[in-house]
């Protein structure tokens, strides 16, 4: 009995890591900040604008866990795969509000390459150029200045 109880234990556990969705699996990776598993996932068809919704009144991008979780590399790939920079969450936040809220100067110059808009906001006050400056990182707020920020 236990041999059987054993043998249906490990075949569900090998069915739900199967029947896990790509998309899934990609966010997995993203969080994990494993690159190679992220690129494996795109290329078994795993949508770079998938949106993952952790809870019903939040829901997130790829692009924006990649930028949530610091990874640079991740985020590269993504916009090269032509994930939306303009995609807002639960929040009505953008990836580079939350970028420039870290304060991560090179990963908002790859945002902003990639189409994303300086002036952009969250309807509440807090902009990209807010966020900037509660990072307090000067050439962060220098750049996104020059770039005509407000």
């Amino acid at each position: 009995m236990k041999t059987c109880f054993a043998v249906f234990f490990f075949i569900g556990i090998l069915f739900s890591s199967f029947a896990q969705d790509k998309n899934d699996l990609l966010y997995d990776a993203i969080i994990k900040s494993d690159k190679s598993a992220v690129e494996f996932q795109i290329a078994a068809g795993a949508s770079v604008n998938y949106v993952k919704e952790l809870k019903p009144w939040l829901r997130v991008s790829m692009l924006i866990a990649a930028v949530d979780h610091n990874d640079l590399e991740i985020v590269k790939l993504l916009l090269a795969k032509k994930a939306n920079v303009d995609y807002r969450d639960g929040f009505n936040t953008t990836a580079i509000i939350y970028a420039a809220s870290n304060g991560e100067l090179e990963m908002v110059k790859l945002l902003v390459e990639a189409g994303a808009n300086v002036n952009d906001s969250d309807g509440k006050g807090n902009s990209v150029l807010s966020a900037a400056k509660e990072s307090q990182e000067a050439e962060l707020i220098a750049y996104l200045q020059s770039k005509g920020a407000k």
